[in-house]
């Protein structure tokens, strides 16, 4: 079972935490609309490139580099 330390050991978990909480921000500064959209889809963009890369390592490695492979 994961803690919430093993959560926060993954970059794309961070990155979503710290994606949500930019886009929160900006709504409550009261920014603009495009730039929430803007600031959200960069952050989504690095998500994906990192759901990407882990995607081919998996393919490469036949699924080594993968946490259910590092877990006991």
């Amino acid at each position: 079972m994961s803690t919430i330390t093993d959560l926060l050991a993954s970059k794309k978990m961070v990155l979503s935490l710290v994606g949500i909480a930019a886009v929160v921000g900006l709504v409550l500064a009261g920014h603009d609309l495009e730039t929430v959209k803007w600031v959200g889809g960069f952050i989504a963009g690095i998500v994906a490139s990192l759901n990407l890369g882990q995607g081919l390592a998996d393919g490469l490695s036949d699924g080594q580099t993968s946490a259910g492979a590092r877990s006991p």
